[in-house]
């Protein structure tokens, strides 16, 4: 369970870091990607907020790769948490943690019982 708690924590961390260094290097090499010019004359621009969000729902992507993979190992079967996942990497990583731990603890609990 350790070694999860450990693993998620780096890879979301790091997941973040790498985003806003990526949005930050994209637009500095490519300072007009998020502007467009209108035929008036006018420019519309969007912040670099929706450039970083892309790039972690793409991080998002890479993350429930993994987590499904430790999802076959603990045999555990939720699609909802790798949809958690996507929209919220946290989120999913906090739920995959919580259902790990719960089949950790509670299941011997009950065949204790029995």
């Amino acid at each position: 369970m350790i070694d999860l708690l450990k693993k998620y924590s780096i890879l979301l961390i790091i997941g973040i870091v790498l985003s806003r260094i990526l949005a930050g290097l994209i637009l500095i090499i490519f300072p007009n990607i998020l502007a467009s010019e209108f035929a008036d004359g006018g420019t519309s621009t969007l912040s670099a907020g929706y450039l970083s969000d892309g790039l972690e729902h793409l991080f998002n992507i890479l993350v429930i790769i993994i987590l499904a993979k430790d999802m076959k190992k603990e045999k555990i079967n939720s699609p909802l948490i790798l949809i958690m996942t996507f929209f919220f990497a946290f989120i999913g990583v906090i739920f995959f943690l919580l259902t790990v731990a719960s089949n950790k603890v509670i299941k011997p609990q009950i065949e204790l019982n029995e």
